[in-house]
């Protein structure tokens, strides 16, 4: 209970603290808002957490152009560890919804990162063509195709749009499984388990300008993310259980 308190007020302060100099830094320059705000943001959060980051394949992330970074979604944990780990500028694709988060929501909109309402809107559409022109020449994107968490870590199905993006946007696919943060604190528990580790994969890129055209390679597309990340799933999926 103690250190589950701590945790929260650290958590406050570090978020308040990063979020006032991200705040500073993001009108004039969403690099450095990133780089050293949000990245240390993460960095001080998840030690708040006690959790410590495992990080496989580092080096499959490209480092000299803009790519789509698509990762599985299980926790609010998944956050603050691709904050943590991606060592370039970046910006995600968010749930509207986050822009009601003190700090974490400002410091988004002035960086310029995306938000969609996932039901398909003519805004909705309007974001995507602006992601679809702004990562050709700009930062590479974040995203959870999944479009919400998964409470028992399964893969849920996965939404179009950001393969839509992908596609129109002829950049490299980078799948990143990221797993542990839906056992850091049970929702229905005051503890934290003693053991914190988050697993970090990277994929090798996939070259979306060697896949058909249209809805056929965006559907392959699709298949090949989800077939990097999924055996990976199940075999966590299996250890937690055996």
């Amino acid at each position: 209970m103690v250190k589950l308190l701590f945790a929260y007020i650290l958590s406050a302060f570090f978020t308040t603290f990063w979020g006032i100099l991200g705040l500073i830094l993001a009108p004039f320059s969403n690099r450095l808002a990133v780089t050293l705000a949000v990245r240390n943001w993460g960095r001080s959060m998840l030690w708040a957490w006690g959790v410590k980051i495992e990080i496989e394949n580092y080096e499959k992330l490209p480092l000299d152009r803009s790519t789509i970074i698509m990762y599985n979604h299980q926790s609010s944990f998944d956050i603050l560890t691709f904050a943590a780990v991606i060592p370039f500028e970046w910006k995600a694709v968010m749930k509207k919804e986050v822009l009601k988060m003190p700090f974490v929501g400002w410091v988004s909109k002035v960086g310029g990162h995306y938000f969609v309402s996932r039901d398909g809107s003519s805004e909705d559409t309007r974001e995507v063509k602006k992601i679809v022109s702004d990562i050709k020449t700009g930062p590479s994107v974040i995203l959870a195709p999944e479009g919400t968490r998964s409470l028992d870590g399964r893969l849920l199905p996965f939404k179009k749009g950001g393969f839509l993006i992908a596609m129109l946007a002829g950049v490299p696919v980078v799948p990143m499984l990221i797993w542990g943060g839906k056992n850091i604190k049970n929702k229905k528990e005051f503890k934290l388990n003693p053991n914190n580790v988050i697993n970090v994969k990277f994929f090798d890129p996939i070259d979306v300008s060697l896949l058909p055209r249209g809805k056929k390679g965006r559907e392959e597309l699709e298949n090949s993310v989800r077939g990097a990340l999924e055996p990976e799933v199940e075999k966590y999926l299996a250890q937690e259980n055996s």
